[in-house]
């Protein structure tokens, strides 16, 4: 491929690992009892009372905290969350409601040591997780919270990327606090990088300050009643269990969770209760409150890089392999995604170097398909293990779904309508982890949008700029990369971000009919009442690269999948954690122009010259992507009668009926083969593009009614 491609070498030459044999671990069934507890909107009697008697057999309600400059040697603290309340109308703040909140987010089986700190009408709690594998007390030590030496007391859910190792503690973000007393545009935060969600109290003035990440990689929630109280916590269960707020769904959040689009002010699924937005802080007191923006992406700064093609791959090779490093623990093994494309491998590959010298095993976790008689697709497991023969020592776990009606409908988590069910590959893994002892759980995730951008609108955008000599070079490049005609790229390419979306809908129907989309299924499964008070989808992607590149960067899809991740590893007891969307990366991406990403007819072009040397040839050269789960559509088609059956139940639940199409999806449902013929036609199935968005579909708006069904 560097050859026939003419990918560029550098100093990083290859060097091919020896290929040999690994055997590979069984995976073990864990977290039974996940199956058994959904997480309901009250915490369990007896839970709630031993965490209770742990909190409140220490002194740190009565206001006790630790001196920064005393603080003990500080572990490593990798899985954190955070809640606390600030009374407005100036009551003291109840010991018993913070341990309310503090029991509800503490998973059964999982030991925090808990820290908290109430003074006149404040207080805040910290829970911090060790490894599962580690948890065999039965009672963790207490921590206390930091305390500075104005006073300033912070829980903070913090991993900053900074200092010595690419580390630094919370006593740096009390530092940064206090250093700049909260002042500025940007709260005081600007000094602060990594991912965090934080609290601070100042005694001094009587204020709160409330600050989140710039990406929204550690989650924060709150409840706010001006004048009268303010609430805060990592997960929507320790706000319902406060009694702040009722736990009530919010229909319209939810139908725009399901659709992918915005929400006013941040709403969750949960009425009342809201997100802080990534990037944003809040400060707040009975007398005054402030909001402000303490980091965003600058978009005067899109696409500006001057520097040549191999200047860009091999910084950005630099800046990958540093995130992936201050990602990384001090101990144990870690966990990661390992597919067939270029995000998660490089993740993959670079951890595993890291960790060779320490002797720490990496957990790779691959989402392959199940064989089912004579259809034995491969997915993405070829590729899977080019990556295993290059990286020997990498553990290699297989993520499969079976063909039980759990996978389609599984036990849904009570925050966000997202499985937490052993059924469900998201959540096996992060039990399976858990069990294995790893502490972070390492994504690709962010890549497509950042790092690995694939260049889209490019072509159009060199058209409309006059570049017609570039235009025309890859027009005809891409067709040969790709080995298809000069007009199936110029429709590819061009026409999709010149024509208008109603333009090129009204062409597609006049050329034989309008085949589904996958928002068109969606929205056909849903109540016309129940879309009224959605937000219309953002616009296309547009004619310019730069502009999409920066709107990618900026949209809801990338936050909500790392909320998704930390709600889901809480209650594991580890983190998620996401290198691609490390600020230093995706500053130095958005700063690329187009013809970084898409040049010579290579999407993608910037991260696979970045990749040499690390990935395997046959990653790199790869232009396809398998679905993670090929026998979906067979699956779905398997559990046609058994989804039937579930309507008239479904019928009588009223919010259910309410919000979703039932007869539609009775109709998408009959449309579906029988049992016994899909089985015959199963190698079939996957090659039929209407089937396949379906199969995509299907599983999840039948998630979003169970998490109705479950829970409200």
């Amino acid at each position: 491929m560097v050859g026939r491609l003419g990918l560029f070498r550098s100093a990083r030459a290859r060097k091919r690992c020896r290929v040999t044999a690994f055997k590979r671990l069984a995976a073990v069934c864990c977290f039974a009892a996940a199956r058994l507890h959904t997480g309901g909107p009250c915490c369990p009697l007896i839970r709630a009372v031993g965490c209770c008697c742990s909190i409140m057999s220490t002194s740190v309600l009565t206001g006790r905290s630790i001196d920064c400059a005393k603080a003990p040697p500080s572990r490593e603290r990798i899985m954190r969350l955070i809640c606390g309340f600030l009374h407005l109308d100036g009551r003291s703040a109840e010991p018993g409601r913070l341990a309310a909140m503090v029991a509800a987010m503490t998973e059964p089986g999982l030991t925090p040591a808990v820290a908290c700190f109430t003074e006149g009408p404040v207080a805040l709690a910290m829970l911090d997780f060790a490894p599962a594998a580690a948890a065999s007390q039965v009672v963790q030590s207490m921590t206390t919270l930091l305390r500075g030496a104005s006073g300033l007391v912070l829980a903070a859910d913090c991993r900053l990327y900074e200092g010595k190792d690419g580390r630094a503690d919370e006593a740096a973000v009390l530092e940064t606090l206090e250093s700049r007393g909260g002042d500025g545009a940007d709260g005081g935060l600007r000094g602060i990088f990594g991912d965090f969600a934080l609290a601070a109290w100042n005694p001094r003035d009587q204020t709160l300050l409330c600050a989140r990440d710039g990406m929204g990689i550690r989650p924060l929630f709150i409840h706010d009643q001006p004048d009268r109280v303010f609430a805060f916590a990592s997960l929507p269960r320790g706000l319902t269990a406060s009694g702040f707020v009722a736990r009530e769904l919010d229909q319209a959040a939810l139908i725009s969770t399901l659709l992918v689009r915005a929400t006013p002010n941040n709403r969750s699924v949960l009425r009342g209760i809201e997100r802080l937005g990534p990037g944003t802080w809040l400060r707040l007191s009975a007398r005054r409150r402030e909001s402000g923006v303490h980091w965003r992406l600058d978009p005067a700064t899109a696409g500006r890089n001057r520097c040549r093609p191999q200047e860009a791959a091999e910084e950005m090779a630099a800046l990958v392999t540093q995130a992936v490093r201050a990602r990384l623990p001090a101990t144990g093994p870690v966990a990661t995604h390992l597919s067939g494309g270029l995000d998660s491998p490089s993740i993959s590959v670079l951890a595993a170097r890291a960790l060779r010298a320490t002797g720490r095993p990496l957990l790779a976790y691959s989402f392959l398909p199940t064989p089912r008689g004579d259809y034995a697709p491969d997915g993405e497991g070829p590729l899977v293990q080019t990556v295993l023969d290059q990286e020997p020592d990498i553990v290699s776990i297989p993520v499969r779904i079976g063909s039980s009606l759990d996978y389609l409908m599984p036990r849904m988590d009570c925050d966000q309508p997202m499985p937490f069910d052993p059924a469900d590959p998201d959540a096996w893994i992060c039990m399976d982890a858990a069990t294995r002892g790893a502490q972070v759980l390492l994504s690709g995730w962010g890549g497509d949008e950042g790092a690995s951008f694939n260049g889209r609108g490019a072509m159009a955008e060199a058209l409309l700029a006059g570049h017609w000599g570039r235009f025309v070079r890859e027009i005809r490049a891409c067709a040969v990369s790709r080995d298809s005609s000069v007009t199936k790229v110029l429709l590819g390419e061009v026409r999709n971000y010149l024509l208008p979306e109603a333009v090129q809908t009204v062409i597609q129907r006049l050329r034989g009919g309008m085949p589904d989309s996958a928002p068109m299924i969606l929205t056909e499964l849903l109540r016309s009442e129940a879309l009224r008070s959605v937000l219309p989808p953002k616009p296309a992607m547009r004619s310019n690269a730069v502009a999409n590149h920066l709107t990618l960067l900026t949209g809801p899809i990338l936050t909500r999948r790392p909320e998704h991740w930390a709600l889901t590893s809480a209650r594991t007891g580890i983190a998620a954690a996401f290198p691609l969307l490390d600020r230093r990366v995706i500053e130095f991406a958005l700063t690329l122009p187009s013809q970084h990403f898409l040049r010579d007819g290579v999407s993608r072009r910037l991260y696979r010259d970045a990749m040499i040397g690390i990935l395997p040839n046959s990653i790199l050269e790869n232009r396809s992507k398998e679905a993670p789960f090929s026998e979906t559509p067979l699956v779905v088609a398997l559990q046609r009668d058994a989804l039937l059956r579930q309507l008239p139940d479904l019928r009588g639940h009223p919010r259910v009926n309410a919000l979703f199409d039932l007869d539609a999806l009775e109709r998408r449902l009959r449309a579906l083969p029988p049992s016994a013929e899909a089985l015959r036609r199963a190698s079939e199935l996957g090659d039929s593009p209407a089937l396949n968005k379906l199969a995509m579909m299907l599983p999840r708006i039948l998630r979003f009614i169970a998490y109705v069904r479950q829970h409200h």
